[in-house]
């Protein structure tokens, strides 16, 4: 197995992910899957930070960005998971941790690995409830599909604004994308071709994501993926 590259090096892309402290399921309200994709898009711009792709579960969350340095992802995601713990220590009405503090971005360094890494985000919620990424609100898949799934989040003027701004287009990502809907698409239709050779432990690996163990789900997933002869340059 190829070595865990985890240092972010300026202007590289990431898979990152972090759960609920002690798994519970603090993101399942709609509340709070709404205002995590608020902060998300309100601060991505302080931050340089660039957002292509995120799913929201019931306890964890992913995102495939690139970052303009380790130090801004750091530093989004201490002002993102701190506002977002405030948040649901008032919803829930108690006084204690609520995210769990070290989140994981391990670097994307190549093309295969990213579109793997795409699909594993996509398809998050279909492993737990069959929900198609294109019908997954709180999935990105279903934004590029139709920006107005939006709509069915919020009435707000302002906020429908702020979050059309949350996904960067895919033409800043090193992959040729003619069409954005197409790719979509397609992406979904060939993962949803081979399902049925999912392996069960897979999904269930997946969802340790953030223990201090390893992120086991990678090895059997993702970890073919991580490297080919000739990575990317450095962008």
């Amino acid at each position: 197995m190829y070595p865990r590259r985890l240092i972010i090096a300026d202007k590289s892309f990431a898979h990152v992910f972090f759960r609920c402290h002690n798994k519970n399921h603090f993101l399942k309200p709609e509340q709070v899957k709404l205002f995590l994709l608020s902060l998300w898009a309100e601060y991505k711009s302080r931050y340089h930070i660039k957002i292509f792709d995120f799913v929201i579960m019931d306890n964890h969350a992913h995102l495939v960005v690139q970052a303009y340095s380790a130090e801004h992802l750091g530093r989004f995601m201490r002002t993102v998971n701190s506002q977002l713990a405030r948040f649901i220590n008032a919803y829930f009405e108690r006084d204690s941790q609520a995210i769990r503090e070290r989140y994981k971005s391990p670097v994307i360094t190549n093309t295969r690995y990213l579109m793997k890494a795409i699909e594993y985000v996509w398809f998050n919620r279909y492993r737990v409830s069959k929900l198609s990424p294109d019908k997954d609100i709180y999935c990105s898949a279903s934004w590029r599909l139709n920006i107005d799934v939006i709509r069915r989040l919020t009435n707000d003027g302002d906020k429908y604004r702020l979050l059309k701004s949350l996904l960067d287009s895919y033409r800043h990502l090193p992959i040729e994308i003619f069409s954005t809907r197409k790719f979509v698409r397609d992406t979904i239709n060939a993962v949803m071709s081979s399902v049925s050779s999912w392996k069960e432990k897979t999904f269930e690996n997946s969802h340790t994501i953030g223990d201090d163990i390893d992120v086991s789900f990678r090895s059997e997933l993702l970890s073919s993926f991580r490297r080919e002869n000739v990575p990317w340059p450095l962008i």
